[in-house]
């Protein structure tokens, strides 16, 4: 997630306490123990719950996401999982099919891929709204964007697909994380030999 940039140039250990609080809040993983390799609590992240945890990053607000957020997130797990998988697989057909868009005297934009609108409304510095999700196409992303400019309510929809693409680039290039145990031995050792 420091990949992504989500660390905020604070030092690693300090944005590992902060992923440690999310987990114990139940993001990612929500209440259910999470899958462990061995006796040494090493947490293995799908592909969801890699992008949860990525939104929940993308959505901190001075350097933190308020409880109710969080909850919003774990409300609405179920059906922001199958929102990850659609945004990568159409990140550039289906729905998510470029749109260009062009103004005169600027230089021509590419919308593409499918964005999330959490439906997030604040009003007097708490939440008044979260949710239903939603997932809108680039012209409705487009359309969401100037209706909330007149409103004066504006709170962007997140690019999901352009999200999922760094998230998986990152995770395929990711090397393995090894416990301690695991260093200890030699090239052609199993656990058994130890």
């Amino acid at each position: 997630m420091s990949e992504l940039g989500y660390g905020g140039g604070v030092r690693g250990s300090v944005f590992y306490e902060y992923i440690k609080s999310l987990r114990k809040l139940g993001v990612p993983f929500g209440n259910e123990k999470f899958h462990t390799k061995h006796r040494r609590g090493v947490a293995y992240y799908s592909y969801c719950h890699l992008m949860e945890l990525a939104l929940t990053l993308s959505l901190r607000v001075y350097h933190v996401v308020p409880d109710a957020v969080l909850r919003g997130i774990i409300r609405y797990r179920n059906q922001l999982y199958r929102f990850y998988e659609e945004a990568y697989a159409q990140r550039h057909s289906g729905a998510g099919r470029p749109i260009v868009i062009r103004v005169k005297g600027h230089k021509s934009i590419e919308l593409r891929g499918l964005f999330l609108d959490l439906n997030i409304e604040f009003s007097g510095g708490h939440l008044a709204r979260f949710g239903p999700p939603k997932l809108l196409s680039p012209a409705e992303t487009l359309a969401r964007f100037g209706k909330g400019i007149q409103s004066g309510q504006l709170l962007i929809p997140l690019s999901l697909s352009m999200l999922s693409e760094r998230v998986t680039g990152l995770a395929l290039r990711a090397p393995d994380v090894r416990s301690a145990r695991q260093s200890l031995r030699g090239p052609g050792e199993t656990l058994q030999h130890l």
